[in-house]
């Protein structure tokens, strides 16, 4: 399916013609170097640790500013010109723009699949092509201030239509305070709310994508949080803004449907609210499921003009099942079966819960891949312009908007040379 992505690279200026070749077999005395870049502050110490310990296989790490567009477009600058790294980290949404320049490692990574969720190494592995190893993930919970639910008498929904009721019930009765929010600057939450019910925009068939942002799961999501947007029982308080941790603060949000890196987000950043919250598993669509979505997370790619491929999969199987390295830098690691400790400063503020084991239970309970295309970047733009002019009430709903994107990713998709058909 690689040929899928190649036969766009030209209009998407995404061209490669990079080759591997061997080496020697590594020792203290002729180490192999690989290159890793990647933006996590605070990895270079995890990098010293392993090279401390493997004299064989020297590390040298190059930090790049954080999974911005500025480092995706360093990446492919420097894969075409034949200067990339060895590993470089992927946020999840570049992967499908990224595997034209990266190696097809699937027998060498084979032996470490094990270590990962199942959604995690979906994420790796393209139409059965494994490229790199799941680093980090971001399964969804429900984290909710305690505290404010019992003085407003309200209960932590099971369901989305509980969820529901609850977000009318508090706006109703205490106004200018809502249950959550539904921001425009965090538009991969729809996406999220999407792969939960079981949805998927866009797939990967034997001779094309497939399009399908009008299935029945994605109209049902895009009415469910219309009617709340229209009865302004959620907030539109942008994710990114200062003032969102303000309202987090102050009591005006009282809950957060999100990913594993929002929880050291939100626990440093609304202090005042220390031990008053709670966490609890996402609302489910269907009564009785228990089903997670991704939202987030990164990948370590190995790239195409990697000479040492399977020491550079040998370090990166090291790091991101290092749980509790990773989980000191922030992230959530991508590993199944292991022990994941909620840091203490979490564990505090959320009133002594779980959260990471509640975190390591949600990511086993993730059911479908969610695949980012490689023309994503134009797409996302125009998913929270749209969801902008929709929160404002200048604009049709979230149904209409997803059919003006269904229409603008099949467009993509031609623009870039790449077949795609909307699903049937």
């Amino acid at each position: 399916m690689k040929k899928q992505f190649l036969a766009g690279a030209t209009a998407l200026a995404l061209a490669s013609t990079l080759a591997a070749c061997g080496g020697s077999e590594p020792s203290a005395d002729d180490p192999v170097t690989i290159n890793y870049w990647g933006w996590v502050p605070g990895m270079q110490e995890l990098v010293d640790e392993w090279n401390d310990e493997h004299p064989e296989i020297q590390v040298n790490y190059s930090p790049q500013s954080a999974g911005d567009d500025a480092t995706f477009n360093k990446i492919t600058t420097a894969a075409r010109a034949g200067d990339g790294p060895d590993l470089v980290q992927a946020d999840v949404k570049w992967v499908t723009s990224l595997i034209q320049y990266a190696k097809d490692v699937t027998d060498e990574a084979g032996e470490y699949e094990a270590n990962y969720t199942e959604g995690a190494w979906g994420n790796v592995t393209i139409d059965g092509v494994t490229y790199g190893l799941p680093q980090d993930s971001g399964p969804m919970v429900m984290y909710y201030n305690a505290e404010k639910f019992d003085e407003y008498g309200l209960e932590v929904p099971t369901t989305w239509d509980e969820f529901a009721e609850q977000a009318e019930k508090v706006t109703t009765e205490n106004p200018g305070t809502y249950l959550a929010g539904f921001s425009a600057d965090d538009s991969e939450n729809l996406q999220s709310y999407v792969q939960q019910a079981g949805g998927q925009w866009w797939s990967i068939g034997e001779d094309s994508w497939t399009v399908d942002m009008l299935s029945p799961e994605s109209v049902k999501v895009a009415e469910f949080w219309q009617d709340l947007i229209e009865n302004e029982y959620v907030s539109d308080t942008l994710r990114w803004d200062p003032t969102f941790y303000n309202e987090l603060n102050n009591g005006t949000i009282l809950s957060v449907v999100g990913a594993a890196w929002q929880a050291p987000l939100i626990a440093d950043n609304a202090g005042d609210t220390s031990g008053d919250w709670a966490v609890a598993p996402a609302p489910q669509w269907e009564e009785g499921a228990q089903v997670s979505a991704n939202n987030g997370g990164s990948q370590l790619l190995v790239l195409e003009d990697a000479e040492h491929p399977e020491e550079a999969l040998e370090f990166a199987n090291w790091l991101n099942t290092n749980v509790d390295g990773l989980l000191d830098l922030g992230l959530f690691p991508a590993t199944s079966g292991a022990e994941i400790a909620t840091p203490d400063h979490i564990d505090e503020f959320f009133g002594g819960d779980d959260v990471y084991g509640l975190l390591a239970e949600a990511s086993d309970n993730i059911e479908t891949q969610w695949l980012f295309p490689p023309t994503y970047s134009d797409l996302s733009l125009e998913m929270s312009d749209g969801i902008a002019k929709i929160t404002s009430g200048s604009s049709d709903g979230l149904p209409e908007l997803l059919e003006q994107l269904q229409q603008s990713s099949l467009d993509s998709f031609e623009q870039a040379g790449i077949n795609a058909v909307p699903a049937e």
